[in-house]
């Protein structure tokens, strides 16, 4: 074999970086995608949360008769942290009941999803915004108001 033919093993340092270039761009793609996705699902379990409260809030008593004693809350559903003394858990917080016609008819709850946004319920239980609404935004004012909570943003 001709002398100049002959290769040692191994990469050529081009080739080294040409790879490390590739996982590089690689990694530069995944990390925004994982970021988005893991946001993505820390707001779906604070929205299961708070459907979860909404249930336990439309059980609680009969017709729409909601309540802010979240000792009670808590005894219908204990999964659900009512109190906020875990600071790694969703609190849950019943911001406000409005009362109507000799009975509490709307309430308003939010939490704080790990990724940082706020998301609202409010239940109504007569009148013509009857149902349930929901509302979300980056700052606990975007859905601490009862009379903002409208929409269907989630």
């Amino acid at each position: 074999m001709h002398p100049h033919l002959r290769r040692e093993g191994g990469f050529s340092l081009i080739e080294l970086v040409v790879v490390l270039g590739v996982v590089a761009l690689l990694i530069a793609i995944a990390i925004p995608v994982y970021m988005g996705f893991q946001a993505r699902s820390h707001d779906t379990v604070t929205r299961q949360h708070l459907v979860t409260a909404a249930k336990v809030e439309a059980s609680f008593g009969a017709d729409g008769e909601f309540s802010t004693d979240t000792g009670q809350l808590a005894l219908l559903e204990p999964a659900l942290d009512w109190t906020g003394i875990d600071p790694a858990s969703i609190h849950v917080d019943v911001a406000e009941v409005v009362a109507g016609s000799g009975r509490n008819e709307q309430v308003l709850m939010y939490a704080r999803s790990n990724s940082g946004t706020w998301h609202g319920i409010r239940l109504v239980a007569v009148g013509g915004l009857a149902g349930r609404h929901t509302c979300l935004g980056p700052d606990v004012t975007d859905v601490n108001d009862i009379t903002s909570c409208v929409g269907t943003e989630w």
